[in-house]
């Protein structure tokens, strides 16, 4: 008898809370049709070099995402600075009606539109404020909750803003020239001393160390995309300057230790080296660094 009043009282609860409006989309809800917005990359360049802001192009088309949708009445495109917490939102071009259009925008542009350098760090995310054939208006960037609905973007092929990150990438002219000795470990080179960098080629470059006897030059190589760099096993030498017993001496960096990088802003590179003779009994590791002159 408990068990039947039991499920008497629970069907009394789930069916009282029930009206005719009830269902997947109540009566009272007005459905309303809107297109997506589309804004890609098209060509150009793919972040903000800080070593080359000149040369910074931020190609991008903008249009909808299904062509068959009911078009809307205007675009303004917009783009959002932001660094750490702060945030910063600025009118690139208001009133678009053909679609797609492109756009070309550069770094004088965007130094110009924030009343700002543009710093290593900063983002630049370009989207789309969009209005209905209502008038209704929908924005990339909301103060609350993401631009056009949770999930929007995540449709195959959408792509519902992008970004411009300032980095500082690797230039392969930087490079060569004099640099200025920061540390060395080793002590063979003198904090103020100065090292000659040749460029091999965009991501190889040498120097010469001056403890190697008939030396021989160092060859390092450099992954632009990460700005790690690498010395293979080799010779500098036909023995050490300063214990010519020592002979065949060796450089190879450690690893892939956070030391072993190019910093192009900053114009320097350093790498932890391990200094070895191909007779054994010698094996030492130090830090160089080095700045351009």
């Amino acid at each position: 008898m408990k068990k039947n009043i039991f499920y008497f009282l629970l069907a009394s609860i789930l069916f009282s809370g029930c009206t005719k409006n009830d269902g997947p989309i109540p009566d009272d809800v007005e459905l309303v049709r809107v297109f997506q917005p589309q804004v890609v990359k098209n060509g150009g360049s793919a972040a903000i070099d800080m070593t080359n802001l000149a040369g910074f192009q931020g190609k991008f088309d903008v249009g909808v995402y299904r062509t068959t949708d009911i078009p809307p009445v205007k675009y303004d495109i917009v783009i959002r600075k932001t660094k750490k917490d702060s945030t910063n939102i600025k009118l690139i071009q208001a009133g678009v009606t053909t679609f797609p259009t492109s756009y070309t925008i550069t770094a004088a542009q965007l130094a110009t539109l924030f009343g700002a350098p543009i710093t290593l760090g900063d983002n630049y995310d370009i989207g789309i404020d969009f209005y209905t054939q209502s008038g209704t208006k929908y924005e990339a960037f909301p103060a609350i909750g993401v631009g056009y609905g949770s999930g929007v973007a995540n449709q195959p092929g959408a792509s519902t803003s992008i970004r411009y990150s300032a980095i500082c990438q690797y230039n392969s002219a930087v490079y060569e020239g004099n640099f200025v000795v920061i540390e060395d470990e080793f002590a063979d080179l003198l904090p103020g001393d100065i090292v000659v960098l040749t460029r091999i080629d965009d991501t190889h470059f040498s120097y010469i160390y001056p403890s190697g006897i008939n030396p021989k030059p160092i060859v390092v190589t450099v992954n632009p995309l990460t700005n790690a760099v690498t010395i293979a096993k080799q010779k500098f030498g036909t023995a050490f300057t300063w214990e010519p017993s020592y002979t065949n001496p060796n450089a190879e960096t450690v690893g892939a230790d956070p030391l072993n990088v190019v910093s192009p802003c900053d114009k320097e590179w350093g790498a932890l080296i391990n200094y070895t003779i191909d007779q054994g009994g010698f094996g030492r590791t130090f830090y160089l660094k080095m700045k351009k002159q």
